[in-house]
């Protein structure tokens, strides 16, 4: 078939420039629609040959029909992503980025069972802690089967606000690279698919100091979330220890090997986190609890209430029986 120039401008320009001045809605609405279209057409027997690029090609069709026999317009639209303009939401919502861990940020204080003036903030400090991650390869043809191998990056911080010069005392940085097993579950498939991890990965973690002062270890795991009910699930990661520093040999005697979180939700509106850890030495006990909120829907993120007992909240002071409660906010919104 022979595709007539003028027609294709006059079918696509106009599609072109109403997609270009529409609004968001409209574009969250369209993506949804071909991912229910792509959903529908994996599962039919006849498709298992095609590619993504023809599934999708097919699918634009479907939704925007165009006159008999116009395939070939409707595969050059879904080929240049119908002119659409660049928008970072985009990214978003393709999971390039997106939040891993926690992320908040919050005010509170620390204290050392001991009586010692605490690592920061002897009245006052601010703690905060970042996370992200993305996809090392892209979900396009070709690199389906590397998609899920993830890089996360996390970091908690430490500013004592206290002192006049109000510095940085303490920084935890989390590198990680690890393998994502929750990508495959989420694409549509008609065979029933069973996994024993969630994740499994390596991950790097220190203070980036030298000196006395260095704690860092690198760390092999493997994590699992179980839900029950729409109320309880448990979040269970086990690690084997690689590398450990010169000054902090003794890690595992205090933080153990594994860590088990209960999650609790308040009739899909408030959220409480049980974090505990067991040193080797059995008395060596560590928890956290989390309360979180959600606050006015004119605020872009949840209150935040928390409270750490035990060992290792900073690497600083693995070592040290710590206390501290903190309020504060926790973004993004969701969880």
């Amino acid at each position: 078939m022979i595709v007539n120039p003028k027609h294709l401008l006059a079918t696509s320009l106009p599609t072109a420039f109403s997609l270009f001045f529409a609004s968001p809605q409209l574009y969250a609405a369209q993506d949804e629609a071909m991912n229910l279209c792509l959903q529908e057409q994996v599962l039919i027997p006849e498709n298992d040959t095609q590619t993504v690029g023809q599934l999708r090609a097919h699918c634009v069709a479907i939704l925007s029909p165009s006159e008999p026999g116009d395939e070939r317009i409707a595969e050059s639209v879904a080929q240049t992503n119908i002119m659409r303009p660049y928008s970072f939401a985009d990214d978003m919502r393709s999971g390039f980025v997106q939040a891993y861990k926690n992320n908040y940020i919050s005010l509170g204080k620390m204290r050392n069972e001991n009586g010692q003036a605490p690592f920061s903030g002897k009245t006052l400090d601010i703690k905060f802690e970042l996370g992200m991650k993305f996809g090392l390869f892209p979900d396009v043809d070709g690199l389906e089967p590397l998609s899920p191998l993830k890089f996360g990056y996390s970091q908690r911080s430490w500013w004592d606000i206290s002192e006049d010069s109000a510095p940085f005392k303490e920084h935890n940085y989390n590198p990680e690279i690890f393998w994502d097993f929750t990508e495959a579950l989420a694409r549509p498939s008609s065979k029933p698919r069973l996994h024993i991890f969630d994740l499994v990965g390596i991950e790097h973690q220190s203070n980036g100091l030298d000196g006395v002062n260095s704690r860092s270890w690198d760390r092999v795991y493997a994590s699992r979330n179980l839900r029950i009910s729409e109320a309880w699930s448990w979040t269970f990661k086990y690690w084997q220890a690689m590398n450990l520093g010169d000054y902090n040999e003794d890690i595992e005697d205090y933080l153990g090997s594994a860590e088990v979180t209960t999650h609790f939700d308040i009739n899909n509106w408030a959220r409480l986190n049980l974090k505990t850890l067991l040193g080797r030495k059995s008395d060596k006990l560590s928890y956290q609890l989390d309360l979180i909120v959600p606050m006015s829907r004119w605020i872009n993120s949840r209150f935040f209430l928390s409270y750490y007992n035990g060992y290792g909240e900073a690497l600083i002071s693995y070592n040290k029986k710590t206390s501290s409660i903190r309020a504060g906010f926790y973004f993004p919104l969701g969880f």
